[in-house]
C-alpha cells in the first residue's frame, strides 16, 4: 500500500470558507485520523516504514508550528495597528502638514500650498487640475529664491470665473537662469477631524474631505481654537 503525505492529505480536506475550529486543533485531528487509516490499511507483508512515518511527524510537527505563529502574529499585528490608531486619536483638532497636491476649495476657504525650491527659479507656475487631471488655471508666480514658499489659488479658472467647489490638485513647473527644470516638492494643510486604518496605513481625514497619509506629515500645530480652549 502506498502511503498518504500529511501535506496531500490536508490540502485535500482543506476548505477555506471554514474556520469553526482553530487551525491548530484541525491539524493536529486530520493527521491522527490520516495516521490510524495508514495503520489501520497497512498490508501485513509490506507495513509502514518506520522512517516514513517518523519524517511525517516531524512534519506535522512543522506545520503545526508554523500555524500558531502565524496565529500569534495575526494577533500582534491587531494589537499594534489598534494601539497606533489610538495613539494617532491625538491629531484630531490640529492642523497638520503633509507631502501632497490635493487642495480643497469651500466658498472663499481655499486650501494654502506649500512647496519647496532646492534652486532658485527664474520662473515658476502654479497649474491647478481638476479631477480629471485637466489644467483649468496656470498662475505665474514669476522668479522665487530657493527655499519654502506658499501659494493659495484664488479659486477661479483661466478666464476669471469662479469655479465650483470641490478638491483639486495643484502642480509646479519652475526653470532656473539656465532654462532648465527644476524639482518643486510640494505639501498642503489642513485640521484633521478622523484617523482611520486602510491597507495597513493610518490616514488622517481633514475637515474638507481631503485625507493624509500620516506617515507623510511633516509637521503638526495646535490650531487657533484648540488654543483657545487650553486657555480657557
Amino acid at each position: 500500500m502506498s502511503s498518504i503525505s500529511v501535506t496531500d492529505y490536508l490540502n485535500s480536506t482543506y476548505d477555506s470558507g471554514t474556520s469553526s475550529t482553530s487551525s491548530s486543533d484541525s491539524y493536529q485531528d486530520l493527521f491522527l485520523t490520516l495516521l490510524c487509516t495508514e495503520l489501520e490499511n497497512q498490508d501485513p507483508l509490506d507495513p509502514v516504514d518506520d522512517t516514513e512515518m517518523v519524517a511525517q511527524l516531524a512534519q506535522m510537527s512543522s506545520l503545526e508550528q508554523l500555524t500558531t505563529m502565524n496565529e500569534s502574529m495575526e494577533s500582534m499585528i491587531t494589537l499594534l495597528q489598534n494601539q497606533e490608531i489610538i495613539s494617532s486619536s491625538s491629531y484630531l483638532g490640529k492642523e497638520v502638514t503633509a507631502e501632497g497636491s490635493d487642495i480643497s476649495k469651500e466658498g472663499d476657504s481655499i486650501s494654502l500650498v506649500t512647496y519647496t525650491l532646492g534652486d532658485a527659479a527664474a520662473s515658476i507656475y502654479a497649474h491647478v487640475l481638476d479631477a480629471d487631471g485637466t489644467i483649468i488655471n496656470s498662475v505665474n508666480l514669476g522668479s522665487q529664491d530657493s527655499g519654502t514658499h506658499t501659494f493659495q489659488w484664488d479659486g477661479t479658472d483661466a478666464d476669471g470665473e469662479e469655479v465650483d467647489d470641490g478638491v483639486y490638485s495643484i502642480a509646479f513647473t519652475a526653470t532656473d537662469a539656465d532654462g532648465d527644470s527644476l524639482v518643486v516638492s510640494t505639501a498642503v494643510s489642513g485640521t484633521v477631524n478622523s484617523v482611520s486604518l486602510e491597507d495597513g496605513n493610518i490616514i488622517l481625514g481633514l475637515t474638507d474631505g481631503r485625507e493624509v497619509n500620516l506617515f507623510d506629515v511633516s509637521t503638526v500645530v495646535e490650531t487657533s481654537s484648540t488654543v483657545a480652549d487650553s486657555d480657557d
